[in-house]
């Protein structure tokens, strides 16, 4: 009889939670602050994907343990693109309307470079430190959109002044006949004529490597006879263009970017990763000697995490928008924008963070490192 009488007091006991006012039911069940992701969780990017999300998420969580945000906790809402620009686009609508987040944050992949901003733009949302290093994100022309990691103009900047002060003189491109590849070619045109030299080629191939671009990309890089060629392909086509030239006798060195050579690359060359160089836009993950370094190997092992170039960003990344959200007066997408505009710079010892669209607040933080045959990044 008595367990009647409670199941009967159900609907009246729900429909009293409704009537309480609003802030009384928010002091029973804060509404998350809900920050947007677009990565590859599934595919040959799943890797990178997850260690961006799992490192952001965990730093939301320590934030979270202490309160969160005026006591409401951050949620980061991460929906798998698989690589693909076309379903980034869609991702983004489903985030804005479905999850009505406040911010899209990191996204990776091809749909990082451009589909992204541009349907946070659609959106009304800002476009926070995305995994990419596109011209078209720092050129101003698209709103809201806050930059962390170093552009690929300064990556490809670094790698002339490299191979200059190594004695290399010839350098080869290969890239992808599009956007960004044209970003590619056009930075490192000026980089090395710049300095007096001159680009030895400069080849295309497909997105996929397709044995019907690679032939033509290989003939051509080689007629140059560098003595260096630049991957800024993706990660398959750079690894199966890799394969091709190596087997048509090239026995020079590889650079890449550090959006291209991650670990994706590193697997599918196998053995022939041994020895590429790899610009890299945040400290290296694996150090102690600097305090940021002793902080994030404490984080990885708290979180059990596996330290990573892609973590490292993350991380950094995370925190400052934790900063931001701690700054603007409402949680809106408007109220957050205007936060990470006025964001300063941030001392993590080591690294000195800073959101920028345009203006870059912060020196331009990039360093190289080489794939070892120990299946290792070294400095």
């Amino acid at each position: 009889m008595r367990r009647r009488a409670l199941v009967l007091g159900l609907p009246g006991a729900v429909a009293m939670a409704a009537a309480l006012p609003r802030g009384v039911r928010a002091r029973s069940a804060p509404t998350p602050i809900r920050l947007g992701q677009s990565a590859p969780l599934t595919g040959p990017l799943a890797r990178i994907g997850s260690e961006c999300r799992d490192a952001a998420r965990a730093v939301f969580a320590d934030c979270n343990a202490q309160g969160g945000i005026d006591g409401r906790p951050i949620e980061l809402v991460t929906l798998d693109d698989e690589d693909r620009a076309e379903r980034t686009a869609v991702n983004v609508k489903l985030l804005a309307s479905q999850h009505q987040v406040v911010g899209l944050f990191g996204f990776v992949g091809a749909g990082a470079h451009r589909a992204g901003a541009r349907g946070a733009a659609d959106e009304g949302l800002p476009y926070i430190a995305a995994f990419s290093g596109s011209q078209e994100l720092r050129s101003g022309l698209l709103p809201g959109v806050f930059n962390l990691r170093a552009g690929h103009v300064d990556e490809v900047d670094y790698i002339a002044r490299h191979t200059r002060q190594v004695g290399i003189r010839r350098v080869s491109l290969v890239a992808e006949y599009n956007s960004q590849g044209w970003e590619l070619r056009d930075a490192l045109l000026a980089a090395f004529e710049s300095r007096g030299d001159s680009v030895a080629s400069i080849s295309s191939v497909d997105h996929e490597g397709s044995a019907y671009s690679l032939p033509g990309a290989v003939f051509s890089v080689l007629a140059g006879q560098p003595q260096a060629i630049l991957l800024g392909a993706d990660h398959v086509a750079s690894a199966r263009f890799v394969d091709a030239v190596r087997a048509a006798g090239f026995t020079g060195l590889f650079y890449t970017l550090s959006t291209v050579g991650g670990s994706a690359l590193m697997e599918r060359l196998g053995p022939q990763a041994a020895g590429v160089s790899v610009t890299q836009v945040v400290p290296f993950p694996w150090t102690t000697a600097s305090s940021l370094g002793r902080h994030f190997q404490g984080f990885c092992q708290r979180h059990r995490l596996e330290p990573s170039f892609a973590g490292m960003e993350a991380y950094l990344a995370a925190q400052l928008v934790i900063d931001a959200l701690r700054r603007a007066r409402e949680s809106t997408p408007q109220s957050l924008a205007a936060a990470l505009e006025a964001l300063p710079p941030r001392d993590f010892g080591g690294f000195v963070g800073a959101f920028y669209a345009k203006s870059r607040r912060t020196a331009a933080q990039v360093d190289l490192t080489v794939f070892s045959r120990t299946g290792k990044f070294v400095k």
